[in-house]
């Protein structure tokens, strides 16, 4: 979906978390990715990881291939532009759905609990360099 359906629909999001293989949030805004890949081996469960936003579908598939290399390829892979506030992802329900696909597939929740506070944090300091303006520079000033 493009535009603003998808997030005005957030239960799409949380019918595509059910039958996807790999999800991919990111947050333009504060460069991270919240990767999750359900998939498992009889060694190695799913997996949630906060990692640097890639710069293409492809990079981060082939991101994804290093990080876990004994898994067959990626069938389907869910990419989500995540361009509202970190705390919408609650209020929206969509990450209580990726806390429960996750606890299905036995990945701790402690792992989603560290991961959501590190995203507010980042957010947060994201926010404050905005209003400082120590990664950001005028470009017109206002005449007097």
């Amino acid at each position: 979906m493009t535009g603003n359906n998808f997030f005005d629909k957030p239960e799409e999001i949380i019918k595509s978390l059910k039958k996807t293989d790999v999800i991919s949030i990111f947050f333009p805004y504060i460069k991270k990715t919240i990767l999750i890949d359900k998939r498992s081996t009889g060694d190695e469960g799913s997996v949630i990881l906060l990692t640097d936003i890639a710069r293409t579908p492809r990079e981060r598939i082939l991101s994804l291939e290093t990080l876990r290399p004994n898994f067959p390829a990626i069938e389907n892979i869910l990419l989500i532009p995540w361009t509202r506030y970190v705390i919408s992802l609650k209020d929206s329900g969509v990450w209580k759905a990726i806390c429960d696909t996750l606890e299905e597939s036995t990945t701790k929740s402690d792992s989603t609990d560290k991961i959501f506070e590190q995203l507010t944090q980042l957010e947060k300091r994201s926010l404050i360099n905005v209003i400082n303006g120590s990664e950001f520079k005028t470009i017109w000033t206002r005449d007097n």
